[in-house]
């Protein structure tokens, strides 16, 4: 055999036996880098569309609250709550509107020291604290005065306008009261009202404490008595030290009549004018008892005299009669 044909039979090979599975081709550094800087673009630009949007939701839901800047830099937190407190029956809704308070003004920006000031005008509030409580809070506490007497002043215009005294003298317009509240509070009569000399209002009424001590007292002790008092009658109240005599007249008590009843020295202490006011009531009490039991007409009772009450019978008004 030539050398030509052994090698054909012996070392080549045909084309089947031949792998004709080729490797994959690998990338070069350099590709698999742009590859990886594609796709990382790609990732980015998806991540900041969908975080711009979620950005955009959140803003608009609390922009109203959202710190800003003020012209001056530094951070302004908007107000977002008002935590308010009273002894009376004035009301949040009242206290904003009566304030100018809106949600998102500047809590720093608020002069609390100027709205205390505007709550103490109205003289119906006695003491006011305002205080701003970060984040986003005012705080507003407030302590009123209560009405003891009602009184009407002429308006000029051929009317009356309402105002109400209280304890500590003090006359004020009633803000906010409910009727049912003003209709158990007396008119007052007989006493006249004094312009303040910087015409901001009305003078105090001096002595109103111990009209306060004479309807407490009445109403704790007599209830069903007190309660017919429409007016109290005040034209021989007199609050001075040493006075020598000061009344509290009640003009219609129901049957009972006129009431009377004597405040004592105004130098006595607020104990001992409770319990000479006391001591009255429980005399107006027993006389009451008295008089519905022998079906007595009276004109009047007048508990001022100690130790006794004075009945004023309707059937003859020149005649009393004295009950120990």
């Amino acid at each position: 055999m030539s050398k030509s044909a052994q090698i054909s039979s012996e070392g080549l090979r045909s084309w089947q036996e031949i792998n004709q599975h080729a490797e994959q081709n690998t990338l070069s550094p350099a590709a698999r880098r742009n590859r990886l800087v594609r796709w990382a673009g790609w990732s980015a630009t998806v991540f900041t569309g969908l975080l711009f949007l979620l950005l955009s939701v959140w803003a608009v839901r609390s922009s109203h609250a959202a710190p800003v800047r003020g012209a001056d830099g530094p951070l302004v937190l908007p107000l977002a709550k008002v935590q308010f407190t009273t002894d009376g029956v004035l009301t949040e809704a009242w206290v904003r509107d009566f304030l100018h308070l809106n949600a998102g003004d500047p809590l720093e920006k608020i002069d609390v020291f100027a709205l205390r000031e505007k709550l103490l005008d109205t003289k119906q509030v006695s003491e006011a604290l305002i205080e701003r409580l970060r984040p986003a809070t005012l705080h507003i506490a407030l302590k009123e005065r209560h009405p003891v007497l009602r009184v009407a002043v002429d308006n000029g215009a051929g009317g009356y306008k309402l105002y109400l005294v209280a304890r500590d003298g003090t006359v004020f317009a009633g803000l906010d009261f409910p009727d049912i509240v003003l209709g158990q509070v007396p008119w007052m009569s007989g006493l006249a009202l004094h312009r303040a000399k910087d015409g901001g209002g009305f003078d105090a009424v001096p002595g109103m404490d111990a009209v306060a001590d004479l309807l407490k007292t009445a109403r704790d002790r007599a209830p069903q008595i007190a309660a017919q008092w429409a007016v109290l009658d005040l034209s021989q109240f007199d609050p001075r030290p040493q006075a020598p005599l000061s009344l509290i007249k009640v003009p219609k008590s129901g049957d009972l009549g006129q009431l009377t009843f004597e405040t004592g020295d105004f130098s006595l202490s607020a104990d001992d004018r409770l319990k000479l006011l006391a001591t009255q009531v429980d005399r107006l009490t027993f006389a009451a008892h008295t008089v519905q039991d022998k079906a007595l007409l009276v004109s009047g009772l007048d508990m001022s005299i100690p130790n006794q009450v004075v009945v004023r019978l309707l059937a003859a008004p020149s005649s009393t009669r004295r009950l120990r």
